[in-house]
């Protein structure tokens, strides 16, 4: 537990005080560590011409980590101009060598704040809208961003990849820090730091760019307020404002919950409005009054009115938690400017074909009834991301009607711009391979889980630059095997298979060059990894059947020693006390921990044992799961 507030490690710690421990800065080499290595790689690779400023530099930062990484990250996008440099140490002023006060480092931490150009300035202060120690979903914050007008296109990118570079600007700076990032690297989740936050806040503050209220019974006395952050700390009073300032609030943010809340209503210049409030249901109420308003995002809502459709400049609805809204209305095909669209697990109505501006759409009930939507689909050409839940039983008329014209769809949405393809469904359902016929596409990540994915395996071939990949085919083969390991983008594998697998499984050397992560599934006799397999491959997760008619001997050499890489290993026993003895079990176990004692870097070794009675319990559970499941 970490604070900077003596009296709070006092307090948790009491009576026994002397187990607080004092944070003490680095030493000098661990300090010139650090620098250095930010913006050299090593001390060895300075210029000798920056060396003398550099350990001034280093000395004013006082051993301070954040202070070095910060000022390091800020000179690592500089010139290597001796003068550049000397200005810099100059401004810092007496900085911390003298005097460790938290004011000291926020004075070295200005200076990367007034370095930003103005566009990354304005992203940086937007963070101030969320709350201490709030961990940030990366796609909220870059539609928050676009609805607000704050991206600006070059380059040839869009919206989203533009504020995608500003985000990673500010990253590279270590202003914002990656909390959790995708199997590609890019930052999934982002959060700030405390200290960080505290300056951002203070001068969004000073400029007028934001108000936080963490107590909305205080009567709020500015004349204009254009972004409102309120956190409702389990207090029942409404914060009330004058006319004057709620007529400018562009951005409104509420965290927590009370029951007389702000009446949103009357904010009529509001373009963003984020709304978590915790597991509370909301309900909005006169909706249609926020005519400006761009991105709409709700945690929990109990229904949404009618009247979303009357919003003509909506451009993101975001609903998470939707609970007993099945169907959304009818008016939401109205919008046409609307290019993010998520629910939990919703139907849309007729009319999808009209929203020609969408650009992400999930996670989109598909049952019966869903005809319609099926063959409007494929008119939504600017789609890149697409997450469905399949309803549609598995038998020879629905793979003739329903799956056919899925296919349909989705081949033109691949031939377009689709990137992301999720589909979830029970283990019962079914999708048709007919969709992969064009070899045109740029997909990226494709996951259709736990239904079944069937047809020619041949058809993968059309998938050869996705990076993510999690399928359920009928059955694994080495000829699969094959297809999958030319894939020379491929990052991440999940792959099961619904009839068991007779043959031994071989992957060769030249196979998988770029893959990081590996789930097999129900494989009964296992895969063999040949020297030089998988040369990148950091975490493997599969499952191995053990026999009584063949002894561990036979997976004494599984390979896994020749992937040089590996880091996570996670193995799944599936035996039969019919089948297989404990001791055979543990043999299988103890053969594959020698293999992996051999690998310089697998520290972590996870073994399960999944009887016959278990894993037919799993499946039944598989078949009831109702999660949304993201990456």
């Amino acid at each position: 537990m970490t604070t900077r507030n003596g009296n709070v490690a006092k307090t948790c710690c009491y009576p026994q005080n002397d187990t607080v421990y004092e944070i003490r800065p680095l030493t000098e080499a661990d300090s010139k560590g650090l620098f250095f290595r930010r913006i050299f790689g090593s001390e060895d690779r300075c210029p000798i011409h920056l060396r003398d400023v550099s350990v001034e530099i280093i000395d004013k930062c006082g051993g301070l980590p954040l202070a070095l990484i910060t000022i390091a990250s800020l000179l690592n996008v500089k010139s290597k101009n001796r003068e550049e440099w000397l200005n810099i140490r100059n401004s810092i002023g007496l900085g911390l060598e003298e005097n460790s006060d938290i004011d000291d480092m926020k004075r070295i931490l200005s200076l990367s704040y007034s370095d930003l150009p103005h566009h990354l300035k304005t992203c940086l202060l937007y963070l101030s809208m969320y709350p201490e120690d709030c961990q940030i979903n990366v796609d909220h914050l870059l539609r928050r961003w676009r609805a607000e007008g704050f991206i600006k296109v070059r380059c040839g990118r869009n919206l989203m990849e533009e504020g995608e570079f500003y985000l990673n600007e500010l990253m590279n700076r270590s202003l914002i820090q990656p909390e959790h990032r995708r199997i590609d690297g890019r930052a999934m989740t982002c959060r700030v730091h405390d200290i960080i936050l505290d300056l951002i806040v203070s001068k969004a503050v000073e400029e007028n760019f934001v108000t936080v209220v963490s107590d909305p019974s205080i009567l709020v006395s500015q004349d204009k307020i254009r972004r409102l952050l309120l956190v409702y700390c389990g207090r029942e009073n409404v914060m009330t404002m004058p006319s004057m300032a709620s007529a400018n609030v562009r951005s409104l943010g509420i965290f927590g919950y009370s029951e007389q809340m702000l009446p949103i209503s009357d904010l009529h210049a509001l373009r963003v409005l984020d709304i978590d409030a915790g597991n509370k249901m909301m309900e909005i109420c006169d909706i249609r009054k926020l005519l400006q308003l761009r991105y709409l995002r709700i945690l929990s809502p109990t229904h949404l009115p009618e009247q979303i459709g009357e919003l003509q400049f909506l451009e993101t609805l975001d609903l998470f938690d939707t609970c007993g809204i099945v169907k959304l209305p009818a008016s939401i095909v109205k919008p046409r400017q609307l290019k993010c669209l998520s629910a939990d697990c919703a139907m849309l109505p007729d009319g999808v074909g009209n929203m020609q501006a969408l650009e992400e759409l999930s996670v989109v009930i598909v049952d019966e009834s869903s005809m319609n939507f099926l063959q409007e689909l494929g008119s939504l050409i600017k789609l890149r991301r697409l997450g469905l839940r399949w309803y549609i039983p598995d038998d020879d008329y629905n793979r003739s009607t329903y799956g056919y014209t899925l296919a349909l769809s989705l081949g033109k949405l691949l031939s377009s711009n689709l990137r992301y393809l999720q589909i979830l469904g029970p283990r019962t359902g079914a999708i048709p391979l007919d969709f992969l016929s064009s070899s045109y596409h740029l997909m990226q990540e494709l996951y259709i889980y736990p239904c079944l994915l069937h047809g020619n395996p041949e058809r993968l071939v059309s998938l050869a630059s996705v990076t993510s990949l999690t399928i359920r085919i009928q059955q694994v083969t080495q000829e699969t095997l094959e297809i999958l390991g030319d894939f020379s983008a491929l990052l991440s594998l999940t792959l099961t298979s619904e009839d068991e697998t007779t043959e031994r499984l071989s992957v060769y050397s030249n196979k998988f060059g770029c893959l990081k992560y590996l789930h097999l599934g129900y494989l009964a006799n296992g895969v063999m990894f040949h020297a030089g397999a998988m040369p990148k491959l950091e975490t493997i997760d599969f499952m191995i059947k053990a026999h009584s008619s063949q002894s561990a001997c036979s997976h004494q050499n599984l390979g896994i020693h020749h992937l040089s890489a590996l880091k996570v290993l996670n193995v799944n026993i599936d035996y039969d006390c019919e089948e297989a003895m404990v001791e055979e079990v543990e043999a299988l176990e103890a053969a594959i921990k020698n293999e992996a004692s051999l690998l310089p870097n697998c520290s972590s070794h996870h073994f399960d044992r999944i009887s016959r009675q278990v894993e037919m319990v799993t499946e039944g559970w598989l078949e009831g799961d109702d999660v949304m499941l993201e990456r």
